[in-house]
């Protein structure tokens, strides 16, 4: 193993010409001093300097030994520099990704507090689909996602946290806004928004309906969760989303939709093996703790206006490998 503090000790007797001025230059007594350089002779197997009581010389050995500990002594030092300025960087910015319809809900109160008790801290959210966020995760871009659980790469792990249920929207105005809830059956013969089937939730619709899907009116695709929204609200089409995904709305109602019933697992994802740097811990205990206090996934006004959500838990398990 490399003997570091014999290097720099080898080194400032070398350029100073003295074993006193190099004892005061590194803040050491010259018993110290000469003790590295002893231990250091005694690991190489040679003798570096020529030693008399008026007289030091660097060994023919030194000699051709100096400018190169010199330049490894440097590279080492300049390696250090530039490890300690990314691990203070690390601590400096927080990078989360977040599904579009979960960070409305749960990232303003989060970060809001958050900011308070890190207030240099910046913070990087991407709000992308769950396949790129897994990317994001994977490529370190991202220190953790709040996303959909599904095939995670073998390189991530994840938590569990609650289960999501697919729902219906329908305009205020249309004559199924008067039930209490919904079958698939109920819609067959109504224009139907969606969203395209490349999407994460688009596709697990596509994937739980099957045949029966294609009994359904499907009169627009979309590409964005809001234009399907919009299409409800404007009354000219119903749609089925994620509960979370649609927002409060005196223009629509959010009905619960069944046979089948088809809900989504929401939860972390983070790279597996790679601890978070302090503040991204911080902001993942933060975000855990915001869920928790919901735990059907929906803030309690929201709950509350369209009081048809069935309660489901949140996941108590630690995060896992997947």
């Amino acid at each position: 193993m490399m003997d570091v503090a014999g290097l720099e000790a080898f080194i400032q007797i070398a350029e100073f010409g003295s074993f006193r001025r190099a004892a005061e230059a590194m803040r050491l007594s010259q018993t110290a001093l000469s003790h590295r350089i002893r231990k250091l002779e005694e690991d190489v197997g040679v003798t570096l300097f020529q030693r008399t009581t008026r007289s030091l010389a660097l060994t023919r050995a030194g000699q051709a030994f100096f400018p190169e500990a010199r330049d490894a002594l440097l590279r080492l030092s300049n390696l250090y520099d530039n490890l300690k300025r990314e691990g203070r960087q690390s601590q400096e910015k927080v990078s989360v990704g977040c599904l579009g319809s979960l960070g409305e809900h749960f990232l303003p109160d989060v970060l809001r507090e958050f900011r308070q008790r890190y207030p240099h801290v910046s913070v990087t959210v991407f709000d992308e689909p769950a396949a790129a966020l897994r990317e994001r995760v994977s490529s370190g871009e991202a220190q953790f996602a709040l996303t959909i659980l599904g095939a995670q790469l073998w390189t991530q792990k994840s938590r569990a946290l609650f289960e999501e249920d697919f729902v219906a929207a329908v305009p205020a105005s249309h004559p199924l806004a008067e039930r209490e809830a919904l079958t698939w059956a109920d819609l067959v013969g109504y224009p139907l928004a969606r969203v395209a089937t490349t999407t994460s939730h688009g596709f697990m619709l596509s994937e739980s309906l099957g045949t029966f899907g294609e009994r359904l009116d499907w009169a627009y695709e979309v590409q964005r969760v809001n234009m399907a929204v919009c299409f409800v609200a404007n009354g000219i089409a119903v749609t089925v989303l994620p509960r979370l995904a649609i927002p409060p709305s005196p223009n629509l109602r959010i009905l619960p939709i069944t046979a089948p019933s088809i809900r989504r697992t929401v939860g972390i994802i983070a790279r597996d093996g790679v601890p978070l740097p302090r503040p991204a811990q911080h902001l993942q205990r933060m975000l855990l703790h915001a869920i928790a206090r919901h735990p059907k996934g929906i803030p309690s006004g929201e709950a509350q206006a369209s009081g048809r959500d069935k309660a489901t838990t949140p996941g108590s398990s630690s995060l896992s490998s997947r």
